[in-house]
């Protein structure tokens, strides 16, 4: 096969992808985005890389993008839209060389360029570990649909291990996909089998280190998120997740980075479940008149089956999470294109200039999501519109309203988010910011010791709870929680100046020498500790 028979499609596909997202490149950090990069200097250490051995590709990626542009937004989402782009071209690969039909690999490939569905994982440049597994699953499974000799497969089982790598939990079930390609396309199944165990033995491996990581991700989901312990029910969650899916894929008029509003009356749950069911039961039925149809059917529930679980270690709808299962609908929705062209030949025309429309149609509302996705403002004020009934919703609402000078409405934010979930701490923590900001410093502390109460683990509200006691001149009590704040988070420079400032305070100036000697072991340039290094020594 010769690329330059395709140049043109290819050329199609670049400029849907790009006139699509560039003009967002320079996005400002959002979310998880401040937290993970612009608040992290070590990203541009190597040695942040060596951290990580099982996972490195995302660490990779944030290293070279902060040697390329600093820490400016830009580099980084270039990364997501570049993945973005190559997964566009090898899914038109994939398909041509399964079915040599141009047509349905075009449709297919550009209904992924640009479907809003799936682009938060570009968008946001957090949920480019979506972009960067699929890449490389996506470069090793043509590898292996090609592969005649030994040098492609085993660049397939390379790359199959860097799709791991760049996202330890999702491909895990990707393994199952290889076997199935050869049982539902080709006829030497029975001698082909081996050709999957090394994907199953990588898989195997990268299930025991996820096994391994649970613990910590249960902590974060319940300290950070603050997500209760349970088990959900299967027989719920599966039609609530599959149907949601679907809607976002076929209409995609609401998205939103938290898909809070998944309860649902009797009567809509009933007829969710049913279409669940009749997607299911599609399964039996191509099996045994379609094996390619059941072959991307499957395709679309292997790589979603991941997220798909009871045990509440992931949310049950997350927009980036079908950013590689809704390639096996787009391959259906262009196969079925094409047929219906050869089909209706005399209505062919008719049939693509719709099919333009609706490709005009998807790319202006991933536009539109785009701007969303501009700022932390823009974001959470949509996202208030779309997932009212998230407390993180209105958590980070009043964050905005806080930042615009609108103490009141902030108020009912924050209050808003504990109402819903009683146990959040960072909105007890950003309640106590506001009425501090307010005067109200009463409220202010009872905000920050019952946020400090919900998570031991919230350093800031020792921090803030001692910075009130040092402004009553209760040293003693300002130590105490000091000291707290630095138990839970030894690395804060700061901590250790705030402590040296106490000590001075109260007179102890030997005790505030040593705590600010530790800070200009670390940083011989911070003038905040030199200068109280100085007032000590008086």
């Amino acid at each position: 096969m010769k690329l330059t028979h395709h140049k043109f499609n290819l050329l199609i596909l670049s400029v849907l992808v790009v006139f699509t997202y560039a003009y967002f490149l320079n996005n400002a950090f959002v979310s998880d985005d401040i937290a993970e990069i612009a608040n992290k200097p070590e990203i541009a250490n190597f040695s942040r890389i060596l951290q990580f051995p099982t996972g490195p590709i995302r660490h990779i990626i944030y290293f070279i993008s902060v040697h390329i542009g600093g820490f400016n937004p830009w580099p980084f989402r270039l990364s997501n839209l570049i993945f973005h782009l190559l997964s566009t071209y090898l899914i038109y690969l994939i398909i041509l060389t399964t079915y040599k039909s141009k047509k349905a690999a075009f449709f297919a490939s550009s209904l992924f360029a640009v479907h809003p569905a799936i682009s938060e994982a570009v968008l946001w440049i957090s949920g480019g570990m979506y972009t960067q597994y699929t890449f490389f699953f996506l470069l090793s499974f043509y590898l292996y649909i090609k592969s005649e000799g030994k040098r492609d497969y085993w660049l397939s089982v390379l790359f199959y291990l860097f799709s791991l790598m760049s996202h330890p939990q999702m491909p895990i079930t990707l393994f199952v996909i290889y076997p199935l390609y050869d049982f539902c396309f080709r006829r030497n199944f029975k001698k082909n089998w081996v050709r999957a165990i090394p994907f199953l033995i990588l898989s195997l491996v990268y299930v025991f280190i996820s096994l391994g990581a649970l613990p910590a991700r249960e902590a974060t989901l319940q300290t950070v998120h603050y997500q209760e312990k349970g088990v959900d029910n299967i027989f719920t969650l599966i039609p609530v997740a599959i149907s949601s899916y679907a809607e976002l894929l076929f209409f995609p008029k609401t998205l939103t980075l938290y898909h809070s509003e998944l309860n649902f009356g009797t009567i809509s749950f009933a007829i969710r479940a049913t279409l669940t069911l009749v997607f299911l039961a599609g399964f039996v039925l191509a099996f045994k008149k379609s094996r390619p149809v059941f072959f991307w059917l499957s395709f679309s529930l292997i790589a979603l089956s991941s997220t798909l679980t009871p045990f509440r270690l992931n949310w049950i709808v997350a927009e980036r999470y079908i950013y590689l299962p809704s390639i096996g609908i787009f391959t259906l929705v262009g196969l079925g294109l094409d047929k219906l062209i050869l089909i209706k030949k005399k209505n062919s025309n008719i049939i693509l200039a719709a099919f333009v429309i609706i490709i005009l149609l998807l790319s202006l509302r991933t536009f539109i999501r785009g701007i969303d996705w501009e700022n932390e403002d823009n974001l959470w004020i949509a996202t208030g519109k779309t997932s009212p009934s998230s407390p993180n919703t209105h958590n980070n609402l009043g964050d905005v309203y806080g930042r615009r000078g609108d103490k009141q409405r902030a108020l009912k934010e924050f209050s808003r988010a504990i109402e819903l979930k009683p146990n959040y701490a960072d909105a007890y923590h950003n309640l106590g910011n506001t009425y501090r900001e307010m005067g109200n410093l009463e409220k202010a502390m009872e905000s920050y010791l019952m946020a400090a109460r919900l998570n031991p683990n919230l350093w800031q509200s020792y921090q803030n709870i001692a910075a009130l006691y040092f402004q009553s001149k209760q040293y003693d009590l300002a130590l105490q929680y000091i000291q707290k704040a630095i138990s839970v988070n030894p690395k804060n420079l700061n901590l250790y100046i705030n402590l040296g400032v106490v000590y001075l305070a109260e007179g102890n100036k030997e005790k505030a020498k040593e705590e600010f000697s530790k800070v200009l072991s670390a940083d011989s340039t911070n003038q905040v500790a030199q200068a109280g290094y100085a007032e000590a020594n008086k």
